[in-house]
């Protein structure tokens, strides 16, 4: 189970690493955009621009400001950071070390699957199931191994 739990989760590593980037890459850029808009609404020596496209400019501003770009960027560096620690966590449970390091990469694995889900509505698809399963296959094989050393 060790290494069917790690190979599951270096894959899960990579999906949310490719995640994260975009995550990441998608909030940047909602953030600048945002400011953008703002900047370029709200000048007053802008006369190239007539009052009808500021007021266009303004309401593209708002309505991308629905987006939680903040939020996704974070959400982005998290699934960055989850890309290395499940990484870590594949390779320790393949040498049967470091059980406690591979249940916190596991419970972290699943808060890591249902952050997009429960925060931004994204929809929770197959590659949400595959990584709660590795996340549940970590945590079950540490506590084995664990359990094993101790006796």
């Amino acid at each position: 189970m060790r290494i069917a739990a790690g190979v599951l989760l270096i894959i899960v590593g990579i999906m949310n690493g490719l995640a994260g980037f975009g995550y990441a890459a998608v909030g940047g850029a909602s953030a600048v955009a945002q400011d953008a808009a703002k900047n370029a609404a709200a000048n007053p020596a802008n006369t190239e621009m007539t009052d009808e496209q500021k007021k266009a400019l303004a309401d593209a501003a708002t309505a991308t400001a629905n987006v939680n770009s903040g939020g996704l960027a974070t959400l982005g560096i998290f699934l960055l950071v989850m890309l290395g620690l499940q990484i870590a966590g594949a390779v320790t449970l393949f040498m049967s070390k470091a059980a406690m390091f591979v249940l916190i990469v596991g419970v972290l694995g699943l808060a890591a699957e249902a952050a997009g889900p429960l925060a931004f509505g994204v929809a929770f698809g197959v590659t949400n199931i595959v990584g709660v399963v590795a996340s549940l296959l970590a945590i079950i094989a540490s506590r084995g191994y664990a359990n094993k050393a101790m006796a």
